[in-house]
This record gives C-alpha cells, sequence and structure tokens, in this order.
C-alpha cells in the first residue's frame, strides 16, 4: 500500500511538470466562431425540401480559419425547386471584427461575375444579415434575415 501512494505522488508531480511545460491552454481564433455548417432558408421551416415558392435555401460550409479570416464553400443553392450547382460559385471568404460582425464574400466562378457580400452579426449559432448586396444592387439575404449553423 505504501508503494502504491509513492507512485501515485510520483505520478502527480509528472502531470504538474508536464502541465507546466505545455503552458497555458491557448484560446481559439476569433473567425473559430464560424467553423461549420451554416443553412438560409426563407422557407418556414429550414429543413424544407426545395419546391416550388419554397424560397431560397443556401448552405455555406466554412472549413478553416486563422486569426479574423475564414474559409469555405457553398454546398446547396436553392431557389423554389431550381438549384444551382455549387460549382458555379468560387471560394467563400470571410472575416470577424471584435465585435462579432461578420462579413462574408461569395464570388461566381464566371470571369468578371460581381461577388455577393453579406455584412451581418453573430450571436452563438446564430448569423444576422445586416446587408447584403451584390455590387450596388441589393443581395438576395433581406436584412434580418438569419443563417444557423448546422448540427
Amino acid at each position: 500500500m505504501r508503494n502504491r501512494g509513492g507512485r501515485l505522488k510520483q505520478l502527480g508531480w509528472c502531470v504538474v511538470l508536464l502541465l507546466g511545460a505545455c503552458g497555458a491552454p491557448t484560446s481559439l481564433p476569433p473567425a473559430a466562431a464560424m467553423l461549420g455548417e451554416w443553412n438560409y432558408s426563407s422557407a418556414p421551416v429550414a429543413s424544407d425540401r426545395p419546391s416550388l415558392n419554397a424560397g431560397l435555401l443556401v448552405t455555406i460550409a466554412v472549413e478553416s480559419c486563422d486569426a479574423v479570416h475564414f474559409r469555405g464553400r457553398i454546398t446547396r443553392w436553392f431557389a423554389g425547386d431550381v438549384g444551382v450547382s455549387p460549382d458555379v460559385f468560387g471560394p467563400v471568404t470571410g472575416s470577424m471584427d471584435g465585435n462579432d460582425r461578420v462579413t462574408v464574400l461569395i464570388p461566381r466562378m464566371a470571369p468578371g461575375a460581381p461577388t455577393l457580400a453579406i455584412s451581418g452579426v453573430l450571436s452563438g449559432d446564430v448569423l444576422t444579415v445586416l446587408e447584403s448586396h451584390i455590387e450596388a444592387a441589393p443581395g438576395p439575404f433581406p436584412a434580418g434575415g438569419r443563417f444557423r449553423r448546422g448540427r
């Protein structure tokens, strides 16, 4: 029994030394809050399948980040019952400031095609759209629209 107590004490010191050598845990960069799948739906229920007059259904997969910037791709874009191939869109990029303000840029792959810009505010698993535009024209996401993080 005495030997077991000595081993536990020795193990305890090893854990303390190991944790001390590792330093304090590092915090995640601000843009890490955007990692995951973000779903937008103007339909009454986000899980509705595309159908006539179902509205706009969009999914953005944010796959990587560093500091305040993130990157991802469009994985779904339906307007009513018309789907647009995700290949039509270029890589999604974005940034996040210290006040939970988010900017998302969605380019089209066609040369010279304008980029869709979305600005919003992040609160937990909800990104609320403040504005969306394509150059000077309004974008497809109205102010107050919401992207929700998928589970």
